[in-house]
């Protein structure tokens, strides 16, 4: 018996405990009526056990504050409040957008109570009848925030809108008749002037079809050789001077792509998809020179270097590989035949 009676005294002492840590948040104002963009003072009071730890205040409530007249009017209501922060008091940085952090308020403690409070201006811009919150409090711990009764305000139209003079309506007075002038007629102008146009647009077609026409043969315009197109495109890129702005990546991916496509369309590799690797053994298998293979790979790989690990190569190296790839095109070129084993290599096999 004894033991139970220590049980029940317990168990009443931890609800009433639980009981106590209660969160109170309010916002206090003393207006009931006000006009559009009025500033209203509200009173911010929050008040938390000692026990709590307090991580900071979310006033999101602000953002999305209903108003309670759009159910009764859709057409001329708005479903939430416009209101802005005129003045946020004590708090530095503070938006309705973001949570207030800890660090940003002034807690008063006491024995079993810790209070946050400040004085805000806000104004609202649309009217409706509205109910401003307290915060929601971020906190860690056990403890219950009690929902607050908060007072209701009406948010009315400026007061030289609201004061409207007593419309006075005329009599009625007879219709007056207007003389005709030419824009009464303008529509069967409009009329004559679309016929006259179909006519003509018939009589055009009318005679395009009877009329013989003779069609050019076509002229076959023989493709731009590869090596045309590449030294064509490596001057635009080195008038460019991208590597001379510090466009390093994009001076290296222009002057390799321009390999590639010349490859591609010089030997039908498809280099533009290929690794550099992949690229080597294929012109190896083409039968490329050795020495213009290896000076290839070194273009290629430098290239990879800057675009995929961030790499910064000399300075001399930009004007270098420029010259590298102008005299690769050219040793190699499709006209001449230059650059293949078993060919007539009139101007050497070396990139100097």
């Amino acid at each position: 018996m004894k033991n139970s009676t220590i049980l029940i005294i317990l168990l009443m002492s931890f609800f009433s405990q639980n009981n106590f840590a209660q969160i109170v948040s309010t916002a206090i104002y003393h207006v009931d009526t006000l006009r559009i963009g009025d500033p209203v003072q509200v009173e911010i009071k929050v008040t938390i056990p000692a026990d709590i730890n307090i991580k900071g205040l979310d006033f999101s409530g602000f953002d999305s504050l209903v108003n309670k007249m759009y159910l009764q009017d859709t057409l001329t209501q708005d479903p939430y409040a416009d209101l802005e922060i005129l003045d946020a008091g004590n708090w530095k940085n503070f938006t309705i957008d973001e949570a207030l952090d800890i660090t940003s308020l002034k807690i008063n403690k006491s024995n079993d109570q810790q209070v946050i409070s400040n004085t805000i201006r806000i104004a609202i811009y649309n009217t409706g009848r509205y109910t401003i919150p307290g915060p929601k409090v971020i906190y860690e711990g056990v403890a219950d925030q009690l929902p607050t009764a908060a007072r209701e305000m009406i948010v009315l139209l400026p007061e030289k809108l609201m004061k409207q003079d007593t419309v006075a309506f005329n009599p009625i007075k007879d219709i007056m008749r207007e003389k005709a002038d030419i824009t009464d007629y303008l529509k069967y102008l409009y009329i004559l002037a679309a016929l006259a146009l179909f006519a003509g647009v018939a009589y055009y077609f009318y005679k395009r079809k009877n009329k013989k026409v003779h069609i050019p043969l076509p002229i076959d315009v023989p493709p731009v050789p590869a090596h045309i197109k590449a030294l064509d495109a490596l001057s635009i890129l080195d008038t460019r001077q991208l590597w001379q702005q510090g466009q390093i990546k994009e001076y290296q991916t222009g002057l390799t792509d321009i390999i590639r496509t010349y490859l591609e369309d010089r030997y039908g590799i498809r280099a533009p998809e290929m690794t550099t690797e992949e690229i080597t053994s294929a012109v190896n298998i083409r039968g490329l020179d050795p020495s213009l293979t290896s000076k290839l790979k070194e273009i290629l790989e430098i290239a990879d270097l800057v675009k995929f690990a961030k790499a910064t190569p000399d300075k001399d190296i930009h004007s270098s590989f420029m010259t590298k790839a102008v005299s690769f095109i050219e040793v190699t070129k499709e006209e001449k035949n230059f650059g293949l084993k078993g060919t007539n290599n009139e101007n050497g096999q070396s990139i100097e």
